[in-house]
């Protein structure tokens, strides 16, 4: 049977959860679109491989073997031998809601040539320890501010672990990077399909459930900031223009004593202080155990600075220099004026069509607001603007809506314009607002990412 869509899994050694994993795709809502599955086993060494030939499912089910490439050219190699014209990225430690593949096509058919993301929020568990409640704090906070409604999506907010867009873009941008084998190549990217202009949307249905708490640990976590270090620099290398927002400004090419100091220690006494570094994570729970909340804290941020700069220097050496920021400066940037004399739809109208980095939003004669240019963010868009109306412009537009309301002329009088800041400075009206924005969001989105038994 022919299929459009092809769901794609990078794996390694987690047999039993890909096998979960599976049953669920297998269990997709009745009416789905047909798709396939597309299991790239990378380096397993446990009984993934045998599991899969074993298996029997209703879903067309493939497997690809590699030899430990890394989940970027796991996942380029299984967009080339997919079959479906649309593909879904999704991570071996999540398991798809009902609907997820359903929720993806949708949102494809409803806004065609772009990339969407879906939510995969930790699955509900007890957690005690510090590493785990930060770890789904972080989750959780992310997904929440993602799905806001109007969100202006950044390189950052770009992540492969459920993530669908056409086979046909996803060549075109030529796939993932594989400098970036285990770490930020989602990021980078994201990057790329910014700088191209490819619309980026979330689809909150989409929903799958993150096993983080299974497949993620503080060792696991030095690792990973390894890997981040190493990535981040390579990506100053190749996006400068980004590399402020990068942890690594922060430490390459800086002056001072202690950063010195720090890059000295991460590209020079490796050897000596790995015997330490190796204990750190069992030192950071006897601390937990005892209660030293800020030595733990402390190590915490140490160990964690320490692999992150180790990762760095096996790029950038012993120099620490990156190269030359090209966005020092923006004056070049054009900023479209929009004039909200001719009514809010035709501003949205503006905004689609010209999609700038930047724009002015007046009523006339009288200021309301800017939408600033923000490197490595999508350039603004329609369903941008009333949300950044309500947030951030309010102050500029309401004065001029309550004027129009009342029939005032168009230069607000100073009075009105003192009411409205006032009731925007009362706590108490903030409290009200504040609330019905988190009663919308339980409404428009699953309750599963606003549960109780979902935040720290």
């Amino acid at each position: 049977m022919a299929v459009d869509i092809s769901v794609i899994i990078p794996t390694h050694n987690r047999s039993a959860m890909l096998r979960s994993l599976l049953g669920k795709l297998d269990a997709q809502r009745e009416g789905t679109s047909a798709f396939e599955v597309l299991v790239v086993a990378d380096g397993c060494e446990d009984d993934t491989l045998a599991m899969l030939a074993s298996l029997r499912t209703r879903v067309p089910l493939r497997t690809l073997s590699l030899p430990g490439v890394g989940p970027a050219l796991a996942r380029n190699a299984g967009s080339r031998v997919a079959s479906g014209r649309l593909l879904i990225f999704l991570d071996d430690d999540i398991e798809p809601g009902e609907n997820f593949v359903g929720a993806h096509v949708g949102e494809h058919q409803r806004h065609p040539g772009g990339v969407v993301m879906g939510p995969y929020p930790p699955l509900p568990h007890i957690a005690r320890d510090r590493f785990r409640l930060n770890a789904r704090a972080w989750w959780t906070r992310h997904f929440a501010r993602v799905s806001r409604p109007g969100h202006r999506f950044a390189f950052t907010d770009v992540l492969t672990g459920n993530l669908s867009l056409d086979a046909e873009l996803f060549h075109a941008m030529g796939g993932l990077d594989p400098q970036f084998a285990r770490a930020r190549e989602d990021f980078e990217f994201g990057l790329r399909l910014i700088k191209k202009g490819v619309p980026i949307r979330f689809a909150p249905d989409a929903l799958g459930y993150h096993l983080e708490h299974q497949t993620t640990t503080l060792a696991g976590k030095m690792v990973r900031r390894h890997q981040e270090g190493r990535s981040d620099a390579l990506m100053a290398r190749k996006h400068p223009d980004i590399q402020r927002l990068l942890e690594i400004h922060r430490f390459a090419g800086k002056k001072g004593r202690k950063r010195r100091l720090q890059r000295t220690v991460a590209t020079r006494a490796g050897s000596v202080l790995a015997p330490l570094v190796k204990a750190g994570p069992r030192v950071l729970q006897m601390l937990e155990k005892a209660g030293l909340r800020r030595l733990y804290e402390k190590l915490e941020r140490q160990l964690n600075g320490y692999h992150y700069l180790r990762g760095a220097a096996e790029v950038l050496g012993a120099d620490w220099r990156l190269p030359t920021d090209p966005s020092a400066s923006t004056d070049d940037i054009e900023v479209l004026e929009i004039n909200l004399e001719q009514g809010l739809e035709a501003a949205e109208a503006m905004l689609a069509q010209r999609r700038p980095l930047a724009a002015r939003i007046v009523n006339g004669t009288v200021p309301v607001g800017e939408m600033s240019h923000q490197i490595g963010a999508e350039p603004w868009d329609a369903r941008h603007f009333r949300p950044w109306l309500n947030r951030r412009a309010i102050h500029g537009y309401l004065p001029v809506a309550l004027a129009e309301w009342l029939g005032q002329p168009a230069n607000v009088p100073a009075l009105l314009s003192d009411f409205t800041l006032n009731i925007l400075n009362n706590p108490s009206f903030r409290a009200h607002t504040f609330e019905q924005h988190v009663q919308w969001m339980q409404a428009k989105l699953p309750s599963a990412l606003y549960d109780d038994t979902n935040k720290s």
